[in-house]
């Protein structure tokens, strides 16, 4: 029997090194990380047409990352898969390696990436700005990066969600530039959507059959400095630009899209680790749509054929937080829509405001307990809504909740 264990042993071994990399011929040295976050929520809402609770585990994910020395100068070679951990009515997003994912190069240059990621317009300025994380219904995506009414957050590479500048984009490339005496910038340019036959995308619009070539551009950059007080201030800048992207999704012969960001965070410490933080951030984008076919356009409002149409908005985001040292710590943000300019006219009541308040206290060892509420006041004619997580409320409905979580990394 001892033999028996002992040589059943020796062929498990033989297997686990054999296989070390995952796959038969793997690089045994493949040291993977998993990593991930929880971060679940018990919530009562009001959406002026119904009162209701429900559980959101928000953005919870878990992801899997591995980097290599390649034995060329100083370059690694690095590999990420994340995906979220949605439950309930989000549990059908199923596909693997769903959020943030990529294969990299990277080195004293920077790092260069294809695959899955948030693009620099929204990812370089949410995590500064934001202290409610990006991750729930409190996030500055109810109105920043959107203007309403046709989801707000957009995961995935088809064509015609123009809705957004709040985006996770499939086929990608970007480079990540190093930290140069505390500037940083980034790039990141679709990878333009062929036909089968390897041309250009045709679609038919109201003058007839028209070659387009989408692409989607977004960039940033940014600067952080620890002053001689000790305080800390970020500067960023962000931009995006869609060209020809809707015109895929709405048979128009030309569509240019652009959105703009100006973005500061600055951070005051005080003695025994209390601390407050003030940030903002403004932003201006512009939908420019020509000869379409589409029943829909960014504002919600029918284009007939052949109809073009330019809409215009602005918005800002104010946000704070104040820590007292103690584990405990208060978190506000403030958010202004102003109304839409629809071909040089505004529109009367597509304005609208969103609230966020939160008290957390974090335990030693990380995990966070939270208590939060949030509003999205809509005028009339506007459709806001929820960062993540909405409601689906109708036009010129409020939507209001108060929730209570845990927040756990690991």
């Amino acid at each position: 029997m001892k033999k028996l264990l002992g040589g059943a042993l020796a062929l498990s071994l033989t297997a686990t090194s054999a296989f070390a990399g995952g796959v038969s011929g793997g690089n045994a040295n493949s040291n993977w990380t998993i990593y991930g976050w929880q971060n679940w929520s018990y919530e009562m809402v009001d959406d002026d047409n119904r009162d209701f609770s429900r559980i959101n585990n928000n953005a919870a994910n878990i992801g899997f990352a591995a980097s290599l020395d390649t034995g060329v100068s100083d370059m690694k070679v690095n590999m990420q898969c994340e995906q979220f951990t949605f439950h309930n009515r989000f549990n059908g997003y199923s596909d693997f390696c769903n959020r943030n994912s990529k294969i990299s190069l990277s080195g004293s240059w920077g790092e260069f990436m294809f695959g899955q990621w948030l693009l620099p317009y929204n990812e370089m300025v949410a995590q500064w700005v934001d202290p409610f994380y990006d991750a729930g219904a409190d996030s500055h995506t109810s109105i920043m990066g959107t203007i309403g009414g046709n989801g707000n957050f957009y995961n995935g590479s088809g064509f015609g969600d123009n809705n957004s500048f709040n985006r996770r984009q499939e086929e990608i490339v970007q480079y990540f530039s190093p930290d140069m005496n505390g500037f940083k910038f980034r790039i990141a340019t679709t990878n333009a959507n062929r036909d089968g036959a390897g041309e250009d995308q045709t679609i038919t619009s109201v003058n007839g059959d028209k070659d387009v070539d989408p692409r989607i551009w977004s960039m940033g950059l940014s600067y952080d400095v620890t002053l001689s007080s000790g305080d800390t201030l970020w500067l960023a800048a962000t931009h995006e630009r869609h060209d020809e992207w809707a015109a895929v999704g709405f048979a128009c012969d030309d569509s240019d899209d652009t959105a703009y960001r100006l973005a500061a965070r600055y951070v005051h410490n005080m003695p025994n680790g209390a601390f407050f933080k003030l940030a903002g951030m403004w932003e201006t984008f512009e939908y420019d749509w020509d000869d379409c076919k589409s029943a829909t356009t960014p504002a919600g409002g029918a284009v007939t054929a052949g109809g073009s149409i330019e809409v215009e908005r602005d918005a800002f985001m104010l946000s704070g937080v104040v820590g007292f040292g103690n584990g405990f710590d208060i978190r506000a943000s403030y958010m202004n829509s102003d109304e839409l300019e629809v071909d040089g006219s505004d529109q009367n009541d597509t304005d609208a405001q969103a609230y966020n308040l939160g008290v957390y206290y974090t335990m030693p060892a990380g995990t966070e307990l939270r208590a939060t509420y949030s509003k999205v006041d809509n005028e009339s004619a506007s459709a806001y809504d929820f960062g993540i997580g909405g409601t689906g409320a109708g036009i010129g409905d409020d939507v209001e909740m108060i929730a209570v979580g845990i927040v756990q990394w690991f």
